[in-house]
């Protein structure tokens, strides 16, 4: 199979795990340290994630309007890095995918990461990535293991997690948006602010994290489909003929 039948495998494969109780977990922190890397570095603070799946900055003061951009920004860039790691996977680029979230995990863990179970999901998340890296260049397995082949599918799992978490991660605050601000459920901090309506903000971030999606599927993959984005425009003319040809009857 080539590299486009087995992205939408794994796609597949990601969406199906993320909903599962014990592999959502691990799933969601693939894109939480992404997002949660960018709050650090613009409100200063530590990360800790948690083992029900969420993960927060701590020690910022910053106020409820400027933690919304900042998650904006997070969330965003997590986005953007699913798309990146994709891109690269097309290009044949496997091993990079798997060297830059490594050192992306290890620098988080020497400078953000500072509660328990955050520690051992980043060591645990190296150790797994690292392993067929360190195959690749020392052949140590009693058994003949063809470790390329290993680290092409890592990639390209790796790539479809982080994406197919930021498109559940989008999904999560536009619906915590439309709750009510009493909820216990709506923890976002992309929903807390009062300057710009929340649901605004949750159909941008679900929109654009879409809209990357599409972008990225009719410019770097074969689809055996496309969007005619003129659609919109042939519908409104259809329209307007047919309103110009009843009102000339009247």
């Amino acid at each position: 199979m080539n590299t486009t039948t087995w992205i939408f495998i794994y796609l597949g494969v990601a969406l199906v795990g993320g909903l599962l109780p014990f592999l959502r977990v691990f799933f969601a922190h693939f894109h939480n340290l992404v997002n949660l890397i960018v709050s650090a570095c613009l409100e200063g603070g530590k990360i800790h994630l948690y083992p029900d799946g969420s993960g927060q900055t701590t020690g910022s003061q910053a106020s409820p309007f400027k933690k919304a951009l900042i998650s904006y920004a997070g969330y965003s860039v997590a986005s953007l890095v699913g798309i990146g790691l994709l891109y690269l996977v097309t290009r044949g680029n496997y091993q990079y995918v798997i060297y830059l979230y490594v050192g992306l995990a290890v620098l988080a863990i020497l400078l953000w990461i500072r509660n328990a179970f955050g520690v051992i999901w980043g060591i645990s998340v190296v150790a797994l990535l690292a392993t067929p890296i360190y195959l690749r260049y020392n052949n140590v397995l009693p058994v003949n293991v063809n470790v390329e082949t290993v680290l092409v599918h890592m990639s390209i799992f790796l790539a479809s997690v982080l994406f197919v978490q930021s498109l559940l991660g989008a999904f999560q605050v536009c619906r915590q948006s439309f709750m009510s601000r009493s909820n216990p459920k709506r923890k976002a901090a992309l929903v807390q602010t009062k300057y710009i309506p929340a649901a605004v903000l949750g159909i941008i971030l679900f929109g654009q994290t879409v809209l990357a999606g599409y972008f990225f599927a009719l410019n770097f993959i074969s689809l055996p489909f496309s969007l005619d984005m003129n659609l919109a425009n042939h519908l409104l003319d259809v329209k307007n003929q047919i309103w110009t040809t009843v009102s000339g009857k009247f």
